[in-house]
């Protein structure tokens, strides 16, 4: 058995369509493409059906690639792989290429520490955008202790349109650049006619900014808050300005401040919190070192790279964990600690008699015990909760309960039964999939039982539902 290497047809925004061909024997019991696509962490391997158990057979797979789904300035790699009924394989040489944005025709200048790829304007338009670039690496790398070695690409985009098409259809309609530190790409909307405008100072070192800041915590166990790593952005490509202070302020008087907690992934879609997010982050850096000193900062990044926990960072950098950094900050703004949203504890209803302690007689509900009533809010029972009249309520409550009981574990033996008459049903013929939480029961024989391992599984649903 033997396979080519896969021949690769890139159509963008659309789809990769992998080709080959393949000598196969009866041995061979599956042939599977091999996929690694930079910056991802795992491969992708999918089977191709052939219809050949023996010969000469052609191979064909396709990754979609839809905006948002592969990023421009992406490697990927493929081969193919026969699986043997051995359980050896045979793989075949491995084929890479670019996934680029094909439809301009690119300009490119190239600088210190990054490539400039644009399309409209002239040449000092590209110039002017690689100056403001390798300016502002040289200055985040210094100030972070990171050295800047791997090429960095910077794709400018003068059509809106084109810009967004890159992006995908989720992307917010306020984003005017992103960084993808996983391929060390920037993308920005900038037309020709705004590269003297002052934002385009601020978009590119902010977003460079990203990439910097992913060098110096990047480890294989946990990344730091997002509103570290956007307040940094903002604090070094902007400071903390009139307009974020206004908005934090403004939040204040209003208390609609949110916790850093909740700004620790992702930032809300609305735009008036989205902005937000952004100021607070940008406050929180700010009085970080305002209170700390910069050095400090720079050590908290730091110390992210060693993979430590959240509290194990800001304690080695600041001397205080999260949420006593939290505090400390909203005292500064003068804010109260907001009040979570979500669910609230469930009012105080009626109090079944054998909750409150001894076991009532027939015909009457027993009064709660002094603890309880003291443990209840306003230390003692509502009027009416638990009194006589309370007994034919709480008997059809108990039976309900009985009934919806009992037709639980009878759903669910008949199910069992259902499921077990099916016998070891073959994997994706209707049989339910194993329990990998617990191993099956076993015969007499030391052989695993089907039927038993379904009764597991079955049961184990059960217990959840009930």
């Amino acid at each position: 058995p033997a396979v080519t290497a896969p021949i690769a047809a890139v159509t963008f925004l659309q789809d990769i369509t992998f080709t080959g061909g393949a000598t196969l024997t009866t041995d061979v019991v599956r042939v599977e493409i091999v996929v690694d696509i930079e910056g991802a962490t795992r491969s992708i391997a999918a089977e191709i059906p052939t219809g050949v158990t023996n010969g000469s057979a052609s191979l064909s797979w396709v990754l979609d690639t839809p905006g948002g789904g592969l990023l421009p300035n992406t490697s990927v790699t493929a081969r193919f792989r026969l699986t043997l009924a051995d359980g050896t394989s045979v793989e075949g040489a491995s084929t890479s290429v670019r996934y680029d944005d094909t439809r301009f025709v690119w300009k490119t200048v190239t600088g210190d520490f990054a490539t400039v790829h644009w399309v409209d304007g002239g040449q000092a338009f590209g110039l002017k955008a690689m100056r403001i670039s390798d300016a502002a690496i040289r200055a985040v790398s210094t100030l972070l202790g990171v050295t800047e070695s791997d090429p960095i690409d910077f794709y400018v985009y003068g059509d809106r349109t084109a810009f967004y098409e890159v992006l995908g259809a989720g992307t917010r309609e306020n984003v005017g650049g992103e960084a993808h530190p996983d391929i060390r790409t920037l993308f920005a909307n900038i037309s020709p006619d705004a590269v003297d405008d002052p934002w385009v100072g601020v978009v590119i070192p902010h977003e460079l900014t990203h990439l910097i800041f992913d060098s110096a915590v990047r480890n294989a166990y946990h990344y730091p808050f997002r509103w570290l790593n956007e307040g940094i952005a903002v604090y070094l490509s902007e400071g903390y300005g009139s307009r974020d202070r206004s908005a934090v302020e403004s939040a204040v008087e209003a208390g609609t401040v949110m916790p850093l907690r909740a700004l620790g992934g992702e930032f809300p879609t609305t735009r008036e919190r989205f902005f937000l997010a952004y100021s607070e982050s940008v406050a929180a850096v700010s009085f970080l070192v305002d209170r700390y000193g910069r050095d400090a900062m720079v050590k908290l990044v730091r110390s992210y790279g060693h993979g430590v926990s959240d509290d194990e960072a800001f304690t080695a950098a600041l001397g205080v964990d999260v949420v006593a950094f939290e505090a400390a900050w909203l005292e500064s703004i003068g804010a109260l600690a907001p009040n979570p949203y979500g669910p609230q504890p469930a009012p105080v209803g009626p109090i079944p008699a054998d909750w409150a302690g001894a076991a009532s007689t027939p015909g009457s509900v027993a009064a709660p015990s002094p603890s309880l009533a003291a443990s209840l809010p306003g230390g003692s029972i509502p009027d009416g909760a638990v009194d006589a009249s309370g007994a034919p309520v709480l008997a059809l409550t108990v039976a309900a309960f009985a009934i919806v009981m009992v037709a639980l574990r009878t759903r669910r033996r008949s199910t069992r039964r259902a499921l077990t008459g099916m016998g070891a049903a073959a994997p994706g013929a209707g049989a339910a999939p194993p329990d990998t939480d617990s191993l099956p029961p076993e015969t007499a024989s030391g052989v695993p039982d089907p039927a038993s391992d379904l009764d597991a599984a079955q049961a184990k649903d059960g217990e959840a539902n009930e």
